[in-house]
């Protein structure tokens, strides 16, 4: 690859970014002594003709490593974790912004389990997850939640890439320490306390300030973009959390729900007519195929009838029709009634 190929700002542009800027004269690592230009007020500043070469140097070796394969770019810092996950998903490349867990690159086959777990629970809830409860469903979110923090960005990493690009090497230092460990090279933007002898590619910067992050990384970007031509790693960023998810009803309990149907037919016809047709006292039968709430409906039904025929059938009883006695006579009991008194 001709160094020609990628294009780096002049250095009137890279000082906009605050790329010069380090950390305190008390906090440096003296091995970084050599990219440092001098200090003011207190603070290091940093060589930004070197800057811009080595920006230039780490840039070509990514447009080779990924013609290759596939590079992760790392960063979990607050002030980096977005500038990091979108600049990684423009170029075709794999990222980390959540947290690294121990022993992605160190222990890759365990951890490449755990990728295919969430790439399964992905397809499951496109396709619909069969035989499950909604609470089996509500676990399996949980667990597809905790996995994605993780492993999200690296889902797709069917091996170990060729290349790590790093924010910060010495917040990131497992990371370095893993990727140095498998020999897989690292590209780093590195400030005045970081140890160069743990890089590969070094970038003397700024890993504190956006403006010196985003412009470190979206050259990284385009510099791995231009080597894998845009046939890089295809993200596909969905919340599965949030999603309703369609639940199949497998074939083995639809099985099970048939053959249940089946002997509970076989053993109805089984039974007895005595025990399938039971009298009630009217002589109406109650049928087998009934539940016993139905049959006991049916019973007190009859019992209803049967009272009500009674009723009906019982001889009226005849009045008895007091004679009209005649008013004189009615008028002659009074006063003798007031005279015993």
């Amino acid at each position: 690859m001709a160094e020609n190929a990628i294009v780096i700002p002049e250095i009137k542009e890279i000082l906009t970014t605050g790329l010069q800027f380090g950390h305190s004269t008390s906090r440096w690592n003296p091995r970084m002594a050599k990219y440092i230009f001098g200090n003011k007020n207190g603070i290091h500043i940093i060589d930004i003709v070197q800057s811009r070469q080595l920006i230039l140097d780490a840039a070509n070796f990514l447009t080779d490593a990924a013609s290759k394969g596939d590079v992760v770019f790392v960063g979990t810092k607050r002030q980096a974790a977005d500038i990091v996950r979108n600049e990684a998903m423009r170029a075709g490349a794999h990222f980390i912004t959540g947290r690294w867990a121990g022993g992605i690159f160190t222990n890759y086959d365990m951890v490449r389990k755990s990728l295919m777990r969430l790439r399964d629970l992905e397809r499951m809830f496109e396709e619909g997850v069969e035989g499950r409860t909604k609470y089996e469903v509500s676990l399996m979110k949980t667990e597809w939640q905790r996995l994605n923090r993780i492993y999200g960005g690296i889902k797709g990493m069917e091996k170990l890439p060729t290349a790590v690009v790093v924010i910060d090497p010495h917040y990131e230092k497992v990371a370095v320490r893993e990727a140095r460990k498998v020999h897989i090279p690292v590209v780093a933007l590195a400030d005045t306390n970081s140890d160069p002898r743990m890089i590969d590619y070094i970038i003397p910067g700024n890993d504190d300030a956006l403006g010196s992050i985003e412009f470190v990384m979206k050259t990284m970007a385009n510099a791995v973009a231009a080597g894998n031509e845009g046939k890089g790693v295809q993200h596909i960023i969905k919340d599965y959390g949030v999603v309703e998810v369609k639940i199949i009803k497998s074939a083995e309990s639809e099985a099970e729900d048939q053959e249940a149907i089946a002997t509970l037919e076989t053993k109805a016809e089984a039974k007895p007519a005595a025990m399938q047709s039971k009298p009630t006292k009217k002589g109406k039968s109650v049928g087998s195929g009934m539940g016993m709430l139905e049959a006991a409906r049916e019973r007190a039904s009859a019992a209803k009838e049967e009272v009500k025929a009674e009723e009906k059938a019982k001889p009226v009883k005849e009045k008895k029709v007091k004679a009209d006695k005649p008013k004189a006579e009615k008028a002659a009991k009074k006063p003798a009634k007031k005279a015993k008194k």
